[in-house]
């Protein structure tokens, strides 16, 4: 029997799409981590008893305090911490998430949130794409600035853009929800959001690393 090249192919474009797939995931992670936790991400991997004890030590001490942030009993929790346990994968999952949440400090989090403002992308009525129509006389300083590999057409290169201007303070929360639960598939929804509305062609293939400062417009009337 011939082989089926159409099947072949259609495989191996399948496998490729998986693999960049897999690329934009796990960079977005890492870039999320040293963005916002200032911390590896690679410290998720670190045993049980570890990242027990670092959830401990960032609560003040407590263990009442770190169970409820884990959202498990003291005794369970101290059994993790001793090495006498070791958590399901729910379990570990809080734990993880735990620490995300006590890694991001509330001033940060306003910084995160204030390095996007939207308030000059607008809707094209004939094409339904969002365009950035700042008015003359304003200028913009700050913003959540991604350096990823993109690829606009055949132009696949590593590119900084900032992002600010083209998403909201609620895309920010977003993302920073996506983060906190560990979720890269929604986080790098976000981004791709911002990107087409940048330019409707750019396509994420990995993140570098992710820079955020409150976005400040100005006119030069003020």
């Amino acid at each position: 029997m011939a082989p089926n090249n159409g099947d072949d192919q259609a495989a191996a474009e399948a496998a490729k799409a998986a693999q960049e797939e897999a690329a934009r995931k796990s960079t977005t992670k890492g870039a999320l981590f040293k963005a916002f936790a200032k911390r590896s991400a690679k410290s998720e991997d670190r045993a049980a008893p570890v990242r027990a004890g670092q959830l401990l030590k960032r609560v003040g001490g407590s263990i009442k305090d770190a169970a409820k942030a884990v959202g498990r009993s003291p005794r369970t929790f101290k059994r993790w911490l001793d090495g006498q346990a070791t958590p399901k994968a729910d379990s570990n999952e809080a734990l993880n998430r735990a620490n995300r949440e006590a890694l991001v400090p509330e001033g940060r989090r306003k910084r995160i949130l204030a390095s996007a403002d939207d308030r000059y992308l607008v809707e094209d009525e004939e094409s339904g794409q969002m365009r950035f129509q700042k008015p003359e006389g304003v200028t913009g300083k700050g913003g959540f600035v991604l350096t990823a590999v993109i690829r606009i057409s055949k132009d696949e290169r590593e590119r900084s853009v900032n992002l600010g201007p083209y998403l909201s303070s609620d895309h920010m929360q977003e993302l920073m929800d996506a983060f906190m639960a560990g979720n890269e598939r929604a986080a790098v929804d976000v981004l791709e959001e911002g990107l087409e509305n940048w330019v409707p062609e750019a396509e994420l293939l990995s993140t570098s690393s992710l820079s955020f400062s409150p976005v400040e417009w100005e006119s030069e009337d003020e």
